[in-house]
C-alpha cells in the first residue's frame, strides 16, 4: 500500500512540474495568442501521456539506493565543473553525459550498470542549476537526492515520453528551493 502511494505521490509532483512549467511560460507571454495555443495543445497531450501511464508498485531494492548515489554524482561532477573549472553548464553536463555513456560497454550484462548513465545524467541536469538558486555544495547535494528519489520513484512511468529527466531535475532543485528558503526563515 505505501509503495503505491509513493508512485502516486511521485506521479503528482511530475505532473505539478509540468503544470508549473506550462504556467510560468503563459505568465511570461500573456498577450501572445499562439503561446496561448500552443500550451493548450501541450495541455491536452500531457493529459492524454498521464491518462495511459500506468501507476504500479514494485519493491525498492538495493539498485534504487544506487540510482540516488549516482544522481547526486552526476549533480557534483557537473557543479564542479561548471563553477571550479569555468565550463559552460551545457558544456558540462554533456561532458559528464558523454562519458558516463561509455560505462555500460566497460561493463556488459549488468542491469545496475546499465541504469548508471540515466542517472548520472539526470543529475547533471541538477548541476547545471544557476548559482543564484544553488549557492552552494549543500544546495546540489539536497537537490540530487530529491532528484534521485523522483527518478526512482517514477522508474515505471513516462517511458518513450522527452523531457522527463529535466522535468525531474528541475523538480528537485524547486523542492530544494523551497525547503532551504523555508529553513532560513
Amino acid at each position: 500500500m505505501i509503495k503505491k502511494r509513493v508512485k502516486q505521490l511521485t506521479f503528482s509532483l511530475i505532473i505539478l512540474c509540468h503544470l508549473g512549467f506550462l504556467a510560468a511560460i503563459l505568465f511570461e507571454k500573456q498577450n501572445n495568442y499562439l503561446v496561448f495555443g500552443f500550451l493548450i495543445l501541450a495541455l491536452v497531450l500531457l493529459l492524454v501521456t498521464y491518462k495511459k501511464t500506468p501507476v504500479s508498485a514494485k519493491s525498492h531494492t538495493f539498485e534504487h539506493f544506487l540510482t540516488v548515489a549516482f544522481v547526486f554524482f552526476g549533480a557534483i561532477i557537473t557543479y564542479v565543473l561548471h563553477t571550479t573549472f569555468n565550463f559552460s553548464t551545457v558544456l558540462a553536463a554533456s561532458t559528464v553525459g558523454l562519458l558516463v555513456s561509455f560505462v555500460p560497454d566497460l561493463i556488459k550484462n549488468n542491469t545496475v550498470v546499465n541504469t548508471i548513465p540515466t542517472a548520472v545524467y539526470c543529475g547533471a541536469f541538477v548541476g547545471m542549476t544557476n548559482v543564484s538558486v544553488a549557492p552552494d555544495y549543500v544546495f546540489i547535494a539536497l537537490a540530487s537526492v530529491f532528484t534521485g528519489l523522483l527518478l526512482v520513484g517514477s522508474k515505471d512511468s513516462f517511458h518513450g515520453v522527452g523531457g522527463k529527466l529535466g522535468t525531474l531535475a528541475f523538480g528537485g532543485v524547486v523542492l530544494a528551493f523551497f525547503i532551504t528558503f523555508l529553513l532560513s526563515k
